[in-house]
């Protein structure tokens, strides 16, 4: 299998609800759990892509623009972005 099927086949996609317990006084997501969320997504891609373990060791930037109401259904989107000799990036 070619790295770029490797890359293919380890794209992750997770369906979260938003409950009250996940929200804050706005009754919106907490950014915390929002992360949560996508390293959680981006950890699985990595894995199943190297089929080792595998560690976050950092995140870039990330932007809240819009927020996110209790009672949403959410979908984390996890693909890996680059690969090295040892370390890849993988995006949410």
């Amino acid at each position: 299998m070619t790295t770029e099927e490797r890359i293919q086949s380890s794209e992750t996609r997770i369906f979260k609800a938003v409950f009250p317990n996940t929200t804050n006084h706005y009754d919106t997501l907490f950014g915390g759990t929002a992360m949560q969320l996508m390293d959680e997504v981006a950890f699985i891609t990595a894995t199943r892509f190297a089929r080792k373990r595998v560690v976050t060791v950092s995140s870039d930037k990330i932007d809240f623009k819009k927020p996110i109401p209790a009672g949403t259904i959410v979908e984390l989107i996890g693909k890996v972005s680059h690969v090295g000799t040892t370390s890849m990036k993988s995006e949410c």
